[in-house]
Order: C-alpha cells, then sequence, then structure tokens
C-alpha cells in the first residue's frame, strides 16, 4: 500500500483533533471572561463550544487544565514574535526594547481584561499549577528580553558590565507593573498603559547605555 494513503488520515485526524482544541479553548476564553472562572463548569464549555461533555474531558480533564492550555496559547505567541525580533534586532537597542514591550502590551490588552483577572486570580488559589505556569511563562519572556540585551552587549552598545537577566527583569517589572494596574483599574487606558510603558523603558535603558555618547549616537541626539 503507498504509504503516501497511511499517512493521510492521520493527518487528517490531527487537524480535527486540533480545530476541536481550538473551539473548545476559544469557549472558555469567553465563558471565563463573562462569568467568570469559578462560575463556569465544564458542561457550560461544551455547550458553547457545540460538543458533549464527554469530548471535552477528552480533550482537557478538568477546568485548570483548561486555564493552562489558554496561558500555553499566549505564551507560545508571545515566544514566536520575540523570535523574530530576536532574528533581526533593531540597531537602536531602545527601539528594540521598546519592540519586545510592544509585544507583551499588545497581547495583554487584546483580550478582555476580565479574562486576564480569572486568570491571575486562578494562579494565586492554585499556586502549585497554574501560578507555577504562569512564573514559567514569565521567566521565558524574560529570557528572550535577556537575550537582546546581551546581543547589544556584544555590539558594545550598552555598558559591558551590565548582567542582562537581571536588567531584562527590571524592564520587564516595568510592563508587569503598568499591566497588573491595568487590571486593577478600569479608569486606566490601554493607551495610558502603552505610554507609561514607554517613559518607564526608555527611564531603565538610560542606565544601560556605556555612555552618554553612546545614548546620543545611537537615538540620534532624541530625548529618550
Amino acid at each position: 500500500m503507498d504509504s503516501s494513503l497511511e499517512n493521510r488520515p492521520v493527518g487528517l485526524r490531527d487537524r480535527q483533533k486540533q480545530e476541536r482544541e481550538r473551539r473548545i479553548i476559544k469557549a472558555a476564553e469567553r465563558l471565563f471572561a463573562r462569568k467568570g472562572y469559578v462560575e463556569v463548569a465544564m458542561e457550560d464549555v461544551a455547550g458553547r463550544a457545540g460538543f458533549a461533555v464527554g469530548t471535552i474531558y477528552n480533550y482537557f480533564p478538568s477546568k485548570s487544565a483548561l486555564l493552562l492550555a489558554i496561558v500555553r496559547r499566549e505564551t507560545e505567541s508571545l515566544l514566536a514574535s520575540g523570535r523574530k525580533i530576536l532574528e533581526d534586532p533593531p540597531r537602536n537597542p531602545v527601539a528594540g526594547v521598546s519592540a519586545f514591550t510592544g509585544i507583551f502590551f499588545d497581547d495583554f490588552t487584546r483580550d478582555d481584561r476580565r479574562l486576564w483577572r480569572e486568570l491571575f486570580g486562578a494562579a494565586i488559589a492554585e499556586p502549585s499549577t497554574l501560578g507555577q505556569r504562569l512564573f514559567e511563562a514569565d521567566v521565558q519572556l524574560v529570557t528572550q528580553l535577556a537575550a537582546l540585551l546581551e546581543r547589544y552587549r556584544c555590539d558594545g552598545i550598552l555598558a559591558s558590565d551590565i548582567e542582562p537577566m537581571p536588567a531584562a527583569t527590571v524592564l520587564y517589572g516595568v510592563c508587569f507593573t503598568w499591566m497588573t494596574a491595568y487590571l486593577m483599574n478600569d479608569a486606566i487606558s490601554a493607551e495610558m498603559v502603552r505610554n507609561e510603558i514607554r517613559r518607564g523603558t526608555a527611564i531603565a535603558m538610560r542606565g544601560l547605555f556605556r555612555d552618554a555618547d553612546a545614548i546620543s549616537t545611537i537615538t540620534g541626539g532624541a530625548e529618550l
């Protein structure tokens, strides 16, 4: 028998599985944002996705597993965008770091802030599972940012004695602080958060350059 015929049904099944997972995760996202994580039952997710509840359990054994899948999807999207920047970073390190923080911001504000509130709340309630996964995602993102800073350091643009990982943690902290504020206060707009992250990033970056002349050269004399 032609081996290509044997492989064809497997590929179709994989695509069908991925589509079902996508529909289930999307249904869960909408319900968690609208009703709250605690109030949503797996039966609710099944009804929203258009599947029998047994089908839902075949893919996700619990609500925690569903929430973990949402976190994993968001993380994979962010890391993919980060890799594109690392492949061809801007010469200007402020622009490069701003591009990274823009990834965080755009992803965070794309979804309803109620979904992130539910996610953070569930992570606090379940620190050994959801909390740990969120922390691991943060570490991956900070590690990517540290790789970018290391590249600029090796190119002689940033100070030779900087430690990329602690420096990246500081920059990520600027993002996290304002994103948390955005979650906690409906009066804080997405545009306000974008501006404050940009300002905070520029301030933090001042301390990473080799010297004042380097700042002027890289930024073309523009104020950070």
